[in-house]
């Protein structure tokens, strides 16, 4: 990872040059209205001791802080219900496993957003100094990238990210109108171009390079949007050994679903997390009761009530813990 390490102090102004007529246009966008009195009413625009010594330039930076929140934020979104999905799928607390629900280029995607955000999740979510977060933007080669990567995701066709999978450009508040979106936003890529070129750790030379590093890691998150949306139909999906609605209702009658055997307390309603460690324990069991029917079976019984007790020919129903 690259990182400017040149010593040299914090400009007053912001490294982005975005044209006027692009930003009156973004301006002039319903959605992005709405985001940018969402974060005033919820962020803190408060400048450090170095940035507020130049109160002119505070509006440029809360506007430029406002267009990474818009990017940068449905790719955390997304990072956010990919972790979810696969706590749910795999079953297991640690993080250092969720990488195993995915494959190919998504999982590539996923492990390099999940180092990413845990080291930054600051920065992603916009918190702090609007300037100092503005200007991060080009501290190190990570930084970029997902920039310019959120940047080429906005202007993706909209038949490429499944919207269902993909969260929209829209601040997550309660005040937000439904459907309200923002239009792409591609502003930031000759800016951020040119301010490449203008600071003198990067240079010129390193825009081809990074620009290639974004469009790989663009093409893993689309990746990832696809699984995702297979993952959410994978834990969603029933349990083949669910209880039945008859069996169900008498179990309610008799309290067999209450914390007590006479039918009374407070009902309790498994989460899908539960209910699928509760068949992976019955699954457990019966496979332990098998291999020990094996062995009993194999040294003192019969093969005719072998077979008859271990239940062979049976057909076993497939899942994801025995397949």
């Amino acid at each position: 990872m690259a990182m400017a390490t040149a010593t040299q102090s914090t400009p007053s102004e912001s490294p982005f040059d975005i044209p006027h007529d692009d930003m009156a246009a973004l301006a002039a966008s319903p959605g992005f209205q709405v985001l940018r009195h969402y974060l005033a009413d919820k962020t803190d625009n408060s400048f450090c001791e170095h940035h507020s010594a130049f109160p002119d330039t505070h509006p440029t930076w809360i506007l430029h802080r406002d267009i990474l929140h818009a990017l940068n934020m449905p790719v955390l979104q997304l990072f956010r219900r990919a972790s979810a999905l696969a706590h749910a799928a795999l079953c297991t607390q640690k993080p250092e496993d969720l990488e195993l629900a995915f494959h190919g280029d998504a999982r590539s995607a996923f492990l390099w957003l999940q180092c990413f955000v845990t080291d930054e999740v600051d920065w992603c979510c916009t918190r702090g100094c609007p300037a100092c977060v503005t200007a991060a933007t080009i501290s190190t080669e990570s930084h970029i990238r997902l920039t310019v990567t959120s940047s080429l995701l906005s202007t993706s066709p909209a038949s490429s990210p499944p919207s269902d999978a993909l969260p929209s450009s829209e601040p997550v508040s309660p005040t937000t109108p439904s459907g309200l979106s923002l239009p792409p936003l591609p502003h930031i890529l000759p800016a951020l171009r040119e301010a490449l070129v203008q600071d003198p750790f990067w240079g010129p030379d390193y825009w081809p390079y990074l620009l290639s590093r974004a469009n790989l890691l663009s093409a893993g998150v689309h990746g990832l949007i696809h699984e995702c949306g297979e993952l959410e139909a994978l834990v969603s999906s029933p349990s083949p050994r669910s209880t039945a609605p008859k069996q169900r209702a008498a179990l309610l009658r008799d309290g067999g679903l209450h914390g007590d055997g006479e039918g009374t307390g407070t009902k309790l309603r498994k989460s899908k997390l539960a209910k699928r460690q509760l068949r992976m324990k019955g699954e457990e069991m019966e496979l332990l009761q098998r291999a020990a029917l094996q062995c009993w079976g194999a040294v003192a019984v019969p093969a005719d009530l072998r077979k008859q007790t271990l239940r062979r020919g049976e057909r076993r129903v497939r899942s994801l813990t025995c397949p």
